[in-house]
Formats: structure tokens, C-alpha cells, sequence
């Protein structure tokens, strides 16, 4: 048993009690004079053998009771071995040799529940064999799930999360199953205040939200930004699945796109995102907002938009052969649904042919879909990247695929991996007859991600 570790007595404990994390250790130091700390710590490699900082306040240099005096204070796991102690004295006499014999002793200290870290203390109080460690925080509020063999001790890792974690004022478990298309979650609270409004910051933009109504994943941020860092000041830019707005946000403030339409099937969603647009000072007609099905937005907003665009563009006496040519992004972020809104692009510009005729200059279409690439079995690694491709080919229907580029946005459980697939649509499948009208896929379940998992890695 390590001696810098809370009582075995925790084990197995189901409520918090701080008192029976009290315990008092005697830790290895050696007094010096305080004018000699400098030189030591800096001449003498001993930063493997001193405590650290991990039990707090401990700390490597502490005062000693007498005047002008310090403690090097040692782990005493590390120099448990009389040989190394004198070769560890023996160096620091060498340093400061002021004639004065290096002793060691002892300091006693109390630990309380306030000196242990979160791992420590989830170590302590777990059965030997499991472990929890993975949680995210949005805003003041801390977000777990948990592996069933975990659960039992759910109210006491979200005791000592709140006690724990800087700004934490919730606790909740995050239901297993997504249900609906909005992405909410099913929320239990752990511990602390039952206040979901909370906000964040990303990207230096501020988000306001209420966590129980709309869907956030702070995991996904690096994504915002990357997908943000694809368009400039002449990108068209709609994102049918807006959300509380982390990628049109960045977009409009960073990259000042011509123009910006935003679209979630959610009202919570669309509510918080006109907060947010506000919050960050953007004005109302840079980004234009709606409230419906992605399909429809895509077959009729979408469609609708870029037409009077180009047409205004063609129309237009002010052109400039070194400007940048203006491109159309629609991003699809619902991954568990997502690749079904494909193929309202085919034909979604079939009752505009006559207009098309007199445009003199069509613009690319780059569609982001996001999806999830999930497998029963063990499977290569590469297996993933070849099923997010034939699931687009698959609803696209398209003589040829229409996949460009396949990025790989995160592990999210074993044998489920999260893409972001990027579509190029060629005019002829705009214009292209339409799909006959299939019956409406019904949302499939999410299962929310594992709280720890490696994806097995197969043999080649």
C-alpha cells in the first residue's frame, strides 16, 4: 500500500464522509538554511525524489520552525533505502559545505480530504480493478457516465467532483440512449444545484445555453474550429443543423463569410443561438435563422438562396477577376441522422433550370456530413473510413461518389467512430431528377459515448 494514498478504509465508501480521509504521514526532510534553497534545487537533481505537488499544500520547500530555516521535503517512497539517503546528503553537502552535518528527519503532517486529488481519491474509495476518471465539464456543470460496474458509486464521484472541480455547481449522469432528433439528453442529478442554463466560451466566443434542452459536446471544439478554417470572406455558407451555433458563430466573426444562413429543427436550439448572436455582438442580418426540417430547409431555403445569389452576381457590373470565387458549404452536423438529408440535394435545383441558363458563373457545393461508422464485430481500423464512404454512396444514388474528402473526427465507443465526410454535388445532380419520396427514417437511438474505451487494434 503506498503510503501517500487515502486510508484503506475508504474502500467501497458510498457516501462522502471528508473525516475518514484524514490521515497523518511523516515525510523525510532535510533543514537547510533558506538562503541555500536556491543553489541546491538548482545544482542538485532532486525533483524525482521530493514530494511534489500533488498532495496540496505540500510542496518541495517548506518552512521550518526555526528562523531562516527550510525543509527539502522528500516522498517517501522514493527514499526509502539508507544508501540512497546518504547519497543524497552527500550531494547536498557538497553544495552548501558550511561545515554543518546534513541530517535527516521526520515532518508529520495531517492529510485531509482537501490535500488528495480527484484520482487519488476515486483510486481509494473504487474496488481494487476499476477506475474512473473521464468527465466533462460545460460551464459550471460536470457531465459523467458511467460503466455499469461504476454506477453504484455514482453520487459519491459527483460528492467529490463538486467539492473538487474549479467553477463545478452540478453534477449530472448523462442518460445512456439519445432519443429524438433535437439530441437533448435525459439528465440525472448527482449532486449540487438542479441549474442547467450555464455558459461557456470557445474559440473566444461566448455560449450561452441550457444544457438539458439543446445538444453541446465540448469535445468536439478542435472540429468547430476546423471546419470554421475552411471558408473565407466569399464562402456561401448554411448549416443545416445549427445548434446553439459553434460553427456559424466562428465562422461569421472569424472568416466574415458573404453570407451566412443557419437552420435547427430544435426551437431551444434556434432560441439559444439568437442569444448568442447577440451575445457576441454580431448583428442580426449577418447570419439569417430558421426554424425547420433540415430537408426542407436544403430543398427550399438552401435552393431558393443560391439562385437569387448567382443571379445577382451575374447581374451585376462590378466584377472583379481577382476576387475569390465564392463557393456554397452546407454543413450537416446530426451524425446519427444526418446522411439521410443527402438526398434532398439531388434535384433541389430542378425547377430553376431557365434561371441557371442565363447565370454565367455556378458556383461549387461542398457538403459536410457528419455521421457515425459503427461495427458489431472487431474490424480494421480502416474498415471505419470505407463504411462512412459507402453509407453516403448509399443514400446519394449517384452513377459515381460524390465523396471527397473523409475526416476522422474522434473515437467515440469501441467499434464507433465519428466522420466528418465532405461531399462535392456536380450541377447534374442538382438538376437531376429527384429521388421518389421514401418513407420517413425513423431517428435511430444514439447510445451516448462509453466513459473509457480503446478501440481494438486488428492484426494485419
Amino acid at each position: 500500500m503506498s503510503l501517500l494514498q487515502p486510508p484503506e478504509a475508504v474502500r467501497g465508501m458510498t457516501k462522502l464522509d471528508k473525516e475518514a480521509f484524514r490521515l497523518t504521514v511523516d515525510l523525510p526532510v532535510i533543514e537547510i538554511e533558506a538562503s541555500d534553497v536556491g543553489s541546491v534545487t538548482r545544482r542538485v537533481r532532486l525533483e524525482s525524489f521530493l514530494i511534489g505537488h500533488k498532495l496540496r499544500p505540500l510542496k518541495n520547500t517548506m518552512d521550518s520552525e526555526k528562523e531562516g530555516k527550510k525543509y527539502l521535503v522528500f516522498n517517501p517512497e522514493k527514499v526509502e533505502q539508507d544508501t540512497l539517503r546518504e547519497k543524497i546528503g552527500a550531494l547536498i553537502k557538497r553544495e552548501i559545505d558550511d561545515g554543518q552535518p546534513i541530517n535527516w528527519t521526520t515532518l508529520s503532517k495531517e492529510l485531509t480530504f482537501d490535500n488528495w486529488d480527484t484520482k487519488s481519491i476515486f483510486k481509494a474509495i473504487l474496488p481494487v480493478g476499476i477506475e474512473y476518471s473521464s468527465y466533462t465539464q460545460t460551464g459550471h456543470i460536470i457531465h459523467c457516465n458511467f460503466a455499469d460496474e461504476v454506477l453504484p458509486f455514482r453520487h459519491i464521484i459527483a460528492e467529490v467532483l463538486l467539492n473538487k472541480v474549479k467553477n463545478c455547481k452540478t453534477v449530472v449522469q448523462k442518460g445512456n440512449i439519445i432519443t429524438n432528433v433535437y439530441r437533448n439528453l435525459d439528465l440525472e442529478l448527482l449532486a449540487g444545484e438542479e441549474n442547467y442554463e450555464t455558459e461557456i466560451k470557445e474559440s473566444g466566443l461566448r455560449f450561452k445555453m441550457d444544457f438539458s434542452k439543446v445538444y453541446w459536446n465540448s469535445r468536439l471544439s478542435h472540429e468547430h474550429e476546423r471546419v470554421a478554417g475552411l471558408f473565407n470572406n466569399q464562402s456561401i455558407v448554411y448549416d443545416a443543423c445549427c445548434g446553439i451555433g459553434p460553427f456559424v458563430l466562428p465562422a461569421t466573426l472569424k472568416k466574415k463569410p458573404r453570407r451566412v444562413m443557419a437552420n435547427d429543427l430544435n426551437p431551444e436550439s434556434v432560441k439559444w443561438l439568437k442569444v448568442n448572436v447577440a451575445l457576441n455582438k454580431i448583428k442580426d442580418d449577418k447570419i439569417e435563422i430558421h426554424n425547420m426540417d433540415a430537408k426542407q430547409f436544403i430543398k427550399e431555403n438552401i435552393a431558393n438562396d443560391v439562385i437569387r445569389l448567382m443571379k445577382e452576381e451575374s447581374g451585376s457590373e462590378d466584377f472583379d477577376e481577382n476576387k475569390l470565387e465564392s463557393e456554397i458549404h452546407v454543413v450537416m452536423n446530426l451524425p446519427a441522422y444526418a446522411v439521410n438529408f443527402l438526398p434532398a440535394f439531388r434535384g433541389a435545383l430542378k425547377n430553376f433550370e431557365t434561371e441557371l441558363k442565363e447565370i454565367n458563373k455556378k458556383w461549387k457545393w461542398n457538403v459536410y456530413c457528419y455521421l457515425f461508422a459503427k461495427s458489431q464485430v472487431d474490424v480494421p481500423d480502416e474498415w471505419y473510413e470505407e463504411e462512412a464512404r459507402r453509407m453516403c454512396d448509399e443514400k446519394t444514388k449517384w452513377d459515381k461518389s460524390l465523396v471527397v474528402n473523409c475526416h476522422n473526427v474522434r473515437t467515440v465507443s469501441s467499434r464507433k467512430e465519428m466522420f466528418c465526410v465532405q461531399l462535392e454535388v456536380p450541377y447534374e445532380y442538382l438538376l437531376a431528377e429527384p429521388l421518389p419520396e421514401e418513407p420517413e427514417v425513423p431517428f435511430e437511438p444514439e447510445e451516448v459515448e462509453e466513459p473509457s474505451c480503446k478501440k481494438m487494434k486488428m492484426d494485419n
